[in-house]
């Protein structure tokens, strides 16, 4: 049911005076004040109420200071779409990317727009937060993006990016990570102090990047003279809980053990270093153990935790770019030529590796 300017405003807790300027995407009010009232217009359904990018887009973006400055070409769209909620955890990661997606956005004359999805909304609800929010292109954080809804956000005929996510038969332009990349480095960086046995610990999330990690350590390893051990190969769970928990009963269960295990995310790593230290084995004197991604998680164990890290500033920026390139082949055609970019990862050595114990 449609509500009036007045009454929205009343609800928000803000002027009309204040709304109309983040309606009609004018300047005037500062970054704090406009992400607030759209974050809180969208979630209240009432995303139709925002003036189209298409018909007259005085919209803004924020300078150095936070002041408002107009955003010459439109509002690009971030949407972080959730489903188990298992990647939002509360840290730096998100900010970083956003910041490089704002930082990218912004030197082409546009402004971001943050648009939250759940998976339990209904489709048509989805695709209208999408397409009435008035920007003109999106950036679509996908780890937790299903398949079977491609089609539907193809047929927006809105230019759209996947980041940290593809699928191969279809044809969509992504920013993922290149996990093997990632991978070769850990296990060469083992391989170097001395490792011959390296196990793996999987979250069991079934996402396309943990999927690859996996993939990559079981391809990697005899190409790189070792055998791969499918004794070593244990899944525990996730987040960081549910994984110390899971190592405990592989620990119950298992005494012949790898001198190292690669994990598929920092927080698996941070629960197994958990479980195996309080089940008496030193880390990394008995056992060294590497995460994935580099979330703040990892400074917050003794040993702090070796891991490869996420460009986040590029990974985001690299997205927006790729958006921008789309948006200005406008009118949205139907080519099938399209782009999939691999971000490479840094290792970086911290204390939960170590040499290979001498048996």
């Amino acid at each position: 049911m449609a509500i009036k300017a007045k009454e929205l405003a009343q609800k928000l807790g803000v002027s009309e005076a204040t709304l109309s300027l983040v309606l009609n995407h004018k300047g005037g009010i500062s970054k704090k004040t406009r992400d607030m009232v759209t974050e809180k217009v969208i979630a209240m359904g009432y995303s139709y109420m925002f003036k189209s990018s298409q018909e007259s887009f005085e919209g803004e973006h924020t300078d150095t200071e936070g002041i408002s400055l107009p955003a010459e070409n439109g509002y690009l769209g971030f949407v972080i779409y959730q489903d188990t909620g298992l990647f939002m955890e509360n840290t730096p990661f998100f900010p970083l990317i956003i910041d490089g997606m704002d930082m990218i956005a912004r030197k082409s004359g546009y402004r971001l727009l943050v648009i939250n999805i759940r998976r339990d909304m209904d489709l048509s609800t989805k695709l209208a937060y999408i397409k009435d929010s008035g920007c003109v292109g999106y950036v679509i954080y996908a780890p937790e993006f299903p398949e079977e809804e491609v089609d539907s956000l193809k047929k927006l005929r809105i230019p759209f990016v996947l980041l940290d996510n593809y699928f191969p038969g279809k044809d969509i332009d992504a920013v993922t990570l290149n996990n093997e990349q990632g991978i070769y480095a850990i296990l060469n960086m083992l391989i170097e102090k001395g490792h011959r046995e390296i196990g793996y610990l999987s979250s069991g999330v079934n996402i396309q990047s943990f999927r690859e990690r996996r993939d990559s350590y079981k391809r990697l390893l005899p190409q790189m003279g070792l055998e791969c051990n499918p004794e070593f190969f244990w899944e525990i769970g996730y987040p960081e809980q549910q994984a110390a928990e899971g190592m405990d009963k592989v620990l119950a269960q298992k005494s012949d053990l790898p001198t190292a295990f690669i994990t598929d995310n920092d927080y698996v790593a941070y629960g197994a270093i958990k479980s195996l230290m309080a089940h008496g084995y030193s880390v990394p004197g008995d056992i060294s153990v590497v995460g994935f991604s580099d979330r703040p998680v990892c400074m917050y164990i003794v040993p702090n935790i070796t891991t490869v890290r996420i460009p986040r500033m590029r990974f985001g920026g690299e997205a927006v770019d790729m958006l921008i390139n789309k948006v200005l082949k406008q009118p949205y055609d139907d080519e099938k030529s399209t782009v999939k970019t691999a971000i490479s990862l840094e290792l970086i050595m911290r204390d939960s590796v170590g040499k290979a114990p001498v048996h």
